[in-house]
Order: structure tokens, then sequence, then C-alpha cells
């Protein structure tokens, strides 16, 4: 009990650290991949933009903890001004713990799905028969449908 309060608070930090290095305010989104899935982070970032939209910002900041992910946001060629972070997992579970703690911000998504138990993306993937797409438009940006894309399908079978 006492590790996992220790960790709220690093991830208060981390997080107070991370708004001053990034500008973070009402204008920009923050997605954070954390690489358990990597089709589920590749239509996180297919939708990132319609995420934007309903959320009416103009920039986005990706944490990742996967290089290959730089690589994937190329492939993919966003519209929308990015800025990446390379953050370890754990410093990403930090941060997912504060947010679980305290929702700081409905501008923040993680791509978790197993991790808290409760979490609304798993339990979507796992209770319904949806896909990994519909999820992602659904559960995890809340959309209120999927919005067609043209998505490079071969880069999204790779993964």
């Amino acid at each position: 009990m006492l590790k996992e309060i220790i960790a709220v608070f690093q991830g208060a930090l981390l997080w107070t650290i991370f708004q001053m290095r990034f500008r973070i305010n009402e204008k920009k989104v923050v997605l954070v991949l954390v690489n358990h899935r990597k089709r589920l982070d590749y239509y996180a970032l297919a939708h990132l933009e319609a995420f934007m939209k309903r959320k009416y910002t103009k920039e986005a900041v990706i944490v990742f903890s996967d290089k290959e992910v730089c690589s994937q946001i190329r492939k993919l060629k966003l519209s929308i001004p990015i800025r990446r972070c390379y953050w370890t997992e754990d410093k990403i579970k930090k941060l997912y713990r504060y947010y679980s703690f305290y929702k700081f911000s409905d501008k923040i998504v993680f791509t978790y799905t197993d991790y808290p138990e409760e979490n609304q993306l798993g339990r979507l993937l796992r209770e319904t028969s949806i896909g990994e797409e519909e999820a992602v438009c659904l559960g995890l940006y809340r959309l209120r449908r999927v919005p067609w894309i043209c998505p490079d399908n071969d880069a999204a079978n790779k993964n």
C-alpha cells in the first residue's frame, strides 16, 4: 500500500514536470501508448485527429516506451502538430497510477487494456465482440461513431 502511495506522488511529480516541458494546456491532448497491443496503438494513432476534433485541440503529445512508435508515426503522416516523448514503462505506470487516483484531465488517454482490471478499454474488448478499431474509437476516445479513414492495412496487419 505504501508503494502505491509513493507511486502516486511520483506520478504527480512526473505530470508536473511533463506539463512544464511540453506546455500542456487545454489546446493539447496527450496520448500514452503502452505498447501492450501494437494494433491497438496503431488505431489509437490513426484516429487521434478525430479525438482532437472532439476535444477542440490543435496539438498532440505522444508518450511511448517503444522506439518503433516513431517509425509508425512517420508512416501515418498525420497532418496535425505532434511532439513525441520517450519514457520508460516505469514512468508511464507511475503517471497512470496518479491518473487513476486523480483524473486531472480528460485530454489524456492511455492504451492500457488490463491494468487496472476495471479498465474501460479492456472491459470493452473482453465483454463485447467489437474489434480493436471500434474499441479505440468508442471506448478510448469516446467518439460517437467510428470515423472512416483509409488506413494503411499493411501497417495494421504487420503489428
